[in-house]
């Protein structure tokens, strides 16, 4: 009887171990599984757009590669409770300013109203109009860039075409855009179209 106990013992103090560990593996095997399932379409794009898939449990699908010498990264963010689905485009073009550019009116309430209160106005009434404006470092260069009329067509061209933001800083050049495109149809089309609405911004600095 006490053989008994003690060998219970000792597969008690296994099973304490390898309990979780087991559950962590399937969470990972589980979350492997649903990426693979859910980036088919993005193995059939990847290669038209000079990129290949990356996919790691616990992080979004992506596609990376180079554009026009730049590289690249597209990311696939999962649609949550908190968060709308999203894509993210970032070329690895550093930039020497960090600014947030987005559309008035995408933010609700008081949220809109705080982003306006400590945003940035370039005095172009139209374009301040749709506009909101942060800036977070190196001032001076952004306000430089900011101060071309062509530069501004380019950040308002990238949100009237859909995209919710524009980011610049030191790891790059990042456009956002809402939407489901890992449950939705997603074509080399649209994946070259976006890269080149970002490549815009890469020879304006």
């Amino acid at each position: 009887m006490d053989r008994l106990r003690d060998l219970f013992e000792g597969y008690k103090d296994w099973l304490e171990i390898l309990l979780p560990l087991g559950i962590f593996l399937g969470l990972f095997l589980f979350r492997y599984a649903a990426l693979f399932f859910k980036a088919r379409q993005l193995r059939e794009v990847a290669p038209l757009i000079n990129g290949e898939v990356v996919l790691r449990p616990f992080f979004p699908p992506r596609i990376r590669g180079t554009y026009m010498g730049v590289p690249y990264q597209m990311s696939f963010l999962a649609e949550s409770r908190t968060a709308p689905g999203r894509l993210q485009v970032r070329l690895d073009y550093p930039c020497p300013f960090d600014m947030e550019v987005r559309a008035r009116g995408r933010m609700q309430g008081i949220a809109d109203l705080l982003a306006a209160r400590k945003g940035y106005e370039t005095g172009e009434e139209e374009f301040d109009s749709h506009v909101l404006v942060r800036i977070d470092k190196g001032k001076e260069n952004a306000e430089v860039f900011l101060n071309n009329p062509a530069n501004r067509e380019a950040i308002l061209a990238a949100l009237q075409d859909g995209f919710t933001s524009v980011r610049t800083s030191s790891d790059g050049i990042t456009l956002t855009r809402n939407g489901n495109f890992l449950t939705g149809p997603f074509t080399p089309d649209q994946a070259l179209h976006n890269l080149s609405m970002a490549g815009r911004f890469t020879h304006r600095f």
